[in-house]
């Protein structure tokens, strides 16, 4: 196996440390803590899974912080994580085989990004990357930081088979609250040396999302929209299925029409699928908006919606139409959803 050093900076968060220090255990990695400053027992947790535990003076730069950690391992390759980032799932073998066809490539992880959702714990997929050879990369960027060339060679990324769960959007409202606030106002001061990143923007809007202010979200999702993100990127998706969803919660179906022109991009995601169809809908358009869910059952991808979803209104639409034996059908499809078992109750 191609040696591989787990590196994590973390601050008072000892018991998501202990979760993701654990879940790395059935792995022979090489595991690198660097403390930036806890005031409870992370230390002591930490020394319980290596002994590579170091301090770091936090300085508002979470790429200092991290280039510091990569520097202290043993190995070039580097799996980076985040305290609240447990390992689920990985195939060592098609990683090793995949670390060896792309030795100057870095390679992306599955994020399962979980999130309160009406009292439901759901999660949305997103893909980050995180292994790396540190001879060729290193970190950018105080906050929301990416890795960046070393020398001049192209950067070009892969996907892994490393799947993480990550918990970091759940939590209390104060610790949400906190957590965005300090997050926004390193954004805010990045935005003052880069005012037309895009990323920046939808970051915001994802921190005001976290702090359940659609609001804001709103607004920062369209300033990210404005700038023109690469619908190529992965947080591309997420910003205009988030956006889009929220335009709709607040029956601002013009505006979210417009997503439209992103379809070509994103026409085999489940996610983006649905919000087009629920767009349709709202703009009583039933015909235009039938076609989008049932390609949203079979999309090769998927973020967070599940298929119920798809189904329910795929029969809601056929309810509509006086359908209601093949609406009955599609509502019995979604087993225990809600929406569907009101709508077998009024059928």
């Amino acid at each position: 196996m191609i040696p591989i050093s787990v590196c994590i900076i973390t601050k008072n968060e000892a018991e998501h440390l202990e979760k993701c220090l654990s879940a790395l255990q059935p792995y022979p990695f090489e595991i690198i803590v660097t403390d930036t400053g806890s005031t409870d027992n992370s230390r002591e947790i930490a020394y319980k899974y290596t002994d590579k535990v170091y301090d770091f003076e936090w300085i508002n730069d979470f790429s200092a912080a991290r280039n510091f950690t990569i520097n202290k391992a043993s190995h070039n390759v580097i799996l980076s994580l985040d305290t609240d980032e447990f390992i689920k799932d990985i195939n060592l073998v098609k990683l090793e085989q995949l670390i060896q066809e792309n030795p100057k490539c870095v390679g992306s992880i599955e994020m399962l990004n979980y999130f309160e959702d009406n009292g439901n714990i759901r999660y949305q997929t997103a893909r980050l990357d995180r292994l790396f050879n540190r001879r060729y990369y290193h970190f950018e960027n105080p906050i929301h930081e990416v890795l960046s060339p070393i020398a001049k060679i192209p950067y070009l990324s892969y996907e892994t088979p490393i799947v993480v769960d990550h918990v970091g959007y759940l939590g209390s409202k104060e610790y949400l609250d906190e957590k965005s606030m300090r997050n926004m106002e390193l954004l805010q001061k990045e935005l003052e040396t880069d005012p037309d990143n895009p990323y920046l923007y939808f970051q915001i809007a994802q921190c005001y999302m976290m702090m359940r202010d659609m609001e804001h979200a709103a607004e920062y999702f369209k300033i990210s929209i404005d700038h023109k993100p690469d619908p190529k990127d992965d947080y591309t998706r997420i910003l205009v299925v988030n956006y889009g969803n929220i335009l709709l919660d607040k029956m601002n179906v013009e505006e979210a029409m417009q997503l439209l022109s992103y379809y070509d991009y994103f026409n085999d995601n489940a996610d983006y699928l649905c919000m087009i169809g629920r767009a349709y809908i709202l703009s009583n358009q039933p015909l235009k908006a039938l076609p989008e869910f049932v390609k949203a059952l079979t999309a090769p991808k998927r973020d967070s919606v599940e298929p119920k979803v798809a189904s329910y209104h795929i029969g809601f639409i056929y309810e509509l139409f006086g359908k209601k034996d093949i609406a009955a059908e599609h509502y019995r499809r979604c087993g225990d959803y809600a929406p569907a078992l009101e709508a077998l109750n009024r059928i």
